[in-house]
């Protein structure tokens, strides 16, 4: 269990502007909790690409609302594990002192504090986020607002052994997930019963995954669970395509899935050999590039779909789709973002049973006074997978070539 006694001043990244040189840690006070918030020490913070938007837009991101980080500095971080060390009197029935929680940032809620600081006093807004205008993670200690706790955004640990960069990287795995999951097949037994609805990849089907950088991985990985006969990575990076046959091709012959590795060239030919020529019936676009979203379609069979999981840039987001193909053969779309609590929890079982493995994705490590240099490391796209950061360390940015419990605990215990 963390050490729960409190100081009186913590570090913390904040941004107080617009751009990286905006962006540095400061000293202040560790606040206490009124009775509807928590005060939450963060054992472990992952950096996402979307820190830089907020550092680049500042008030202009959609999710600041208005709010102006050079009147009213915010503290970044949104992916990350903390645990509970002061508990206002209202969330006493509710958060237990000494226990870990992961945090979903994306909160389906109208802020309920600093409304002044919102465009329009904060009329209208349907949702917030931690790392954004509620206080983030990259800090020794963060502050739990009660909107946080009332949509259930601060997800319990079900698994005291897991360790805490994992359950940091379960709300971005999350996402995965919760697209996954937003896949709709519509099957019959035979013609004379009814159509049901089913939820996910297809079991026994063929799994195109367009994309093997980190979240295309984390796609071939959460899409073994489905057990598809055949999982086909589409990838034309050399390493790519060795590193997903490195995490993956023991793990799909134990789970008796043909794991399929090619290049783009050579996808047409792969994908007639697995299906005899029909198509496949999922495929995942794992990245956000028009012409590849454009060209997904192209690989469905009969009743496929096509996840648009990569997003594409506001100025180019229109893509062209055979409309006699979606009538004559019933392709069709789907896409999410984000996720929520309930996609949190099912990923820490997940990973709680060995089926996903966060460590492998773990390419930096930190203490808080590296967050800067990885977020900037990010920004210049030097990393192949995962950043995490100790806030309650201070040590500089190493590479790792995968991560786990035991490096953890001897990096905990060095100091």
């Amino acid at each position: 269990m963390a050490d729960l006694r409190i100081p009186d001043t913590m570090m913390a990244l904040r941004l107080t502007g617009t751009g990286m040189d905006s962006v540095g840690l400061q000293e202040v006070e560790v606040p206490h909790p009124e009775p509807d918030q928590v005060l939450c020490r963060v054992e472990c913070a992952a950096a996402c690409a979307s820190d830089n938007k907020i550092i680049d837009q500042g008030a202009a991101h959609s999710l600041m609302h208005g709010w102006n980080p050079a009147r009213w500095p915010v503290t970044l971080g949104h992916e990350g594990c903390v645990t509970a060390v002061e508990v206002g009197r209202n969330w006493e029935d509710k958060i237990q002192v000494g226990r870990r929680y992961a945090v979903q940032p994306a909160i389906p809620s109208a802020p309920s504090r600093h409304r002044e600081r919102y465009a329009g006093e904060g009329r209208g807004i349907r949702k917030i986020a931690i790392g954004y205008t509620l206080p983030g993670l990259f800090a020794e200690y963060v502050v739990i607002d009660p909107e946080v706790i009332g949509c259930s955004c601060l997800v319990p640990v079900p698994d005291e052994a897991l360790p805490h960069y994992a359950c940091a990287l379960s709300e971005p795995i999350s996402c995965v997930v919760a697209a996954q999951q937003h896949t709709t097949h519509v099957t019959k037994e035979s013609p004379d019963t009814p159509r049901r609805a089913h939820l996910g990849l297809l079991p026994g089907g063929t799994t195109l995954v367009l994309g093997a950088g980190p979240m295309g991985l984390w796609h071939v990985e959460i899409a073994m669970s489905y057990l598809p006969a055949t999982i086909i990575v589409s990838e034309p990076n050399d390493a790519r395509r060795e590193t997903a046959r490195r995490f993956f091709a023991q793990r799909a012959r134990d789970a008796a899935i043909d794991l399929v590795l090619t290049t783009p060239d050579m996808l047409d030919a792969a994908i007639a050999d697995a299906t005899g020529g029909r198509g496949v019936d999922d495929c995942i676009v794992a990245l956000g590039i028009k012409a590849i979203q454009e060209k997904s379609f192209d690989y469905l069979g009969m009743g496929g779909v096509t996840n648009l999981f990569g997003g594409l840039k506001a100025d180019d987001r229109m893509i062209q789709v055979d409309a006699r193909r979606v009538h004559y053969d019933s392709i069709s779309a789907v896409g999410s973002s984000g996720s929520d609590p309930s996609d949190i929890d099912e990923t820490l079982e997940l990973i709680a049973e060995g089926k996903i493995r966060p460590g492998n994705y773990v390419a930096a490590v930190g203490g808080l006074d590296a967050a800067r240099d990885l977020i900037d490391a990010v920004r210049a796209q030097r990393m192949e997978g995962k950043g995490v950061i100790y806030p309650n360390l201070r040590r500089p940015l190493a590479e790792v070539e995968g991560w786990s419990g035991e490096q953890e605990e001897e990096l905990l215990a060095e100091g």
